[in-house]
């Protein structure tokens, strides 16, 4: 799933890990909008991807 995942516009990495998830994603958006949009219409739509779990990074 990293490598189809890595396609997606706005992804800057994708990892396949161990561990209790089986990949982990950075990826840039201007706004939560727009990256839970990334996260619904396309990372949740990949075959084999059943549930995602989206952590924003904030600067405080």
């Amino acid at each position: 799933p990293a490598t189809a995942i890595a396609e997606v516009k706005g992804v800057t990495l994708a990892e396949d890990v161990t561990g209790p998830y089986d990949v982990i994603v950075r990826a840039e958006a201007k706004h939560v909008d727009e990256l839970g949009e990334m996260v619904v219409a396309q990372i949740q739509r990949i075959d084999g991807i059943t549930r995602t779990l989206t952590c924003p990074v904030v600067h405080l």
